[in-house]
């Protein structure tokens, strides 16, 4: 009995519903748009490098800027994202006690405090979550930018170039696969920094696969004697 009463009822709680559920519903579903949007984005930038290889001089360092930005914003949101697992344990605990003890709540009439107490914890709770979405869109400011700068220089690049380099066709395309390369480019780091935080849920979920399992009921070695 050692871990549960050592262990409040809200991190049971919160382990065994919302890490369960997004372990078995969002990880797939990110999984798959993470990989999407990637393939989307780096074959946009293929095209765009084919037409005008000039292009590499200004993608390449954009793709180790964007790497750098990417895990900056990941050491920030990964422990933003375990400091909203915390305080919403601390949540559920609450709920689950003012349900089990309503009855003497309301005969001590301590209502007052436990509804400001519990609006204190969805404070709590709300503010890592809104500061990971301004770092999230902190993070898509920066790549909208820096995708800008290579569709800006690309097309600088193909007007500079002589006449009949390339097919009016194929400078088409670039520049259309080049217009699409800001949103993918972006989805694409955003999806992966999506993974990355929920795999948060994966390794709380994990932490209770590990706890040493309590005493069996009869331990032969430790029988009480005989009256």
């Amino acid at each position: 009995m050692s871990f549960f009463d050592s262990t409040p009822l809200g991190r049971v709680l919160s382990r065994v519903s919302s890490d369960l559920s997004i372990v078995d519903l969002d990880v797939p579903f990110a999984f798959m748009f993470s990989l999407s949007a990637s393939l989307n984005a780096y074959s946009n930038l293929v095209v765009l490098a084919v037409v005008t290889w000039q292009v590499l001089f200004v993608s390449i360092p954009m793709i180790v800027l964007a790497i750098r930005l990417q895990g900056y914003y990941l050491a920030s949101a990964k422990e933003l994202m375990r400091i909203n697992g915390t305080t919403k344990s601390a949540l559920a605990n609450h709920l689950g006690e003012s349900i089990s003890g309503a009855i003497k709540i309301r005969a001590f009439e301590e209502e007052d405090r436990f509804f400001a107490n519990n609006l204190d914890l969805v404070d709590k709770n709300a503010s890592p979550y809104f500061y990971n979405f301004a770092a999230t869109e902190w993070l898509i400011l920066c790549l909208e930018i820096m995708s800008i700068v290579v569709l800006s220089f690309s097309a600088f690049v193909m007007a500079l170039l002589p006449r009949g380099t390339f097919r009016p066709g194929f400078v088409g395309m670039a520049l259309s696969y080049g217009l699409t390369l800001n949103t993918s480019f972006v989805s694409c780091i955003q999806n992966q920094c999506n993974l990355a935080n929920k795999i948060i849920s994966v390794e709380r979920v994990s932490q209770y696969m590990d706890i040493q399992s309590e005493a069996a009921e009869v331990v032969e070695e430790n029988r009480p004697l005989p009256d």
